[in-house]
């Protein structure tokens, strides 16, 4: 299959790789800490079973008459992280973050070639699935048939009663609160897992659990148990999730997860 990189989200703008990279170089790391006791044969580990950002390097080579205008359209994609972009390298699964950095070289006796070494860096350490299941409430539940804990991408409905607050929760310990002071029966409310913001004067920060009611963006969702981003564990189904206050036919999203 040919590797491609794409906007996560409006218009995609994919470029696909002529020729694939020499190597994908993409580890994974946990991110708990050590606190080692003096003079002792045990130690504490605290962990949240949280995953480091993964830097996946990328080598490889772009030749023919067309190599200065694929690299130019590699390297934008590597340069616009205002964006957030999937990397593919299998057909169904990509990750997620931004491109950091990528250069070229130019070698003797190899003039009909650009060589380069390009790092991605990811916002999550997981691997998402290119399919997005949708749970439609009152319909067959969907499974993350992944093999990691996965994100819940989005969820959509109808505010049944606007005296009443909206709550969301997985049954792994988090939970978010829409007050009912920024609700209105019958708007529409959109919670996204994430998304680039624009902080102001062009400066894009990562948000997460941005919400919009009736199209506008509200700042008042708050956490109200654990780290407050739904979740969906693996094999586990969306009839794990409690959602309160919302239409009968709220919607779902979400991709299976995998850590390769």
């Amino acid at each position: 299959m040919a590797m491609t990189i794409s906007n996560y989200s409006g218009t995609a703008d994919t470029f696909t790789f002529p020729n694939n990279p020499k190597t994908y170089d993409d580890s994974i790391s946990a991110n708990y800490t050590v606190f080692k006791i003096p003079y002792q044969r045990h130690h504490i580990f605290v962990s949240g079973g949280g995953i480091d950002p993964k830097e996946i390097i990328l080598t490889g080579s772009l030749f023919g008459t067309s190599k200065n205008t694929n690299y130019q359209s590699l390297s934008k994609h590597f340069t616009e992280n205002t964006k957030l972009k999937k990397l593919y390298w299998d057909t169904d699964k990509f990750s997620l973050g931004v491109g950091k950095a990528i250069k070229k070289t130019h070698t003797g006796g190899r003039t009909n070639f650009i060589d380069y070494v390009a790092t991605f860096e990811t916002v999550i350490g997981v691997l998402l699935n290119n399919t997005q299941q949708t749970y439609t409430n009152g319909g067959a539940h969907k499974t993350n048939a992944g093999n990691a804990t996965t994100f819940i991408e989005e969820i959509s409905g109808v505010v049944t009663s606007g005296s009443s607050d909206i709550t969301i929760a997985d049954n792994l310990g988090n939970e978010i609160t829409i007050p009912s002071a920024s609700l209105t029966t019958g708007q529409t409310v959109v919670v996204t897992f994430i998304k680039m913001v624009d902080s102001g004067s062009g400066i894009y920060v990562t948000e997460y659990n941005y919400t919009t009611v009736a199209g506008t963006q509200i700042k008042t969702t708050a956490t109200t148990d654990g780290m407050g981003i739904i979740q969906l564990g693996a094999a586990s189904a969306t009839s794990d999730l409690s959602i309160a206050n919302l239409n009968a036919g709220y919607t779902v999203k979400f991709r299976n997860a995998h850590t390769a």
